[in-house]
């Protein structure tokens, strides 16, 4: 048994990166990175932040926060997602449609170019906490 973190990689090398979303439900946000990039955050409104390159400054990933209260909202509207699966392009397009200002509108646009295929298990979005 390892006994400091040297050790256990040394016995438990990383699996490398995996471009996935992953869903928080104690904080009900959703993030995902597509780019293994060192970045920092940048806020774009209360729905989205994005992660952007130290390097390049060009989009790596986002966070998207609020993902209960959006399916919730949804479905009140009978919009249906009926196959199982959201994209993550509807959320993008919700955050779009109260987009304020030209740089908010422009962030939605293309996070959701970089994001446009990317599918989330419903169920898993509705996990209770």
């Amino acid at each position: 048994m390892a006994e400091n973190l040297t050790e256990y990689l040394k016995e438990h090398p990383p699996q490398g990166w995996n471009a996935a979303p992953h869903y928080f439900p104690a904080g009900d946000y959703v993030t995902y990175y597509f780019r293994n990039d060192r970045c920092f955050s940048q806020r774009v409104d209360d729905l989205l932040t994005v992660y952007v390159s130290f390097e390049t400054k060009e989009l790596v990933g986002c966070k998207i926060k609020g993902v209960r209260h959006i399916l919730q909202t949804a479905g009140d509207f009978e919009v249906s997602l009926d196959d199982g699966e959201v994209t993550l392009g509807f959320f993008f397009f919700v955050g779009a449609s109260m987009a304020k200002d030209d740089f908010q509108r422009s962030r939605y646009e293309q996070i959701g170019k970089k994001a446009k295929d990317v599918r989330m298990n419903r169920k898993e979005l509705e996990a209770v906490c």
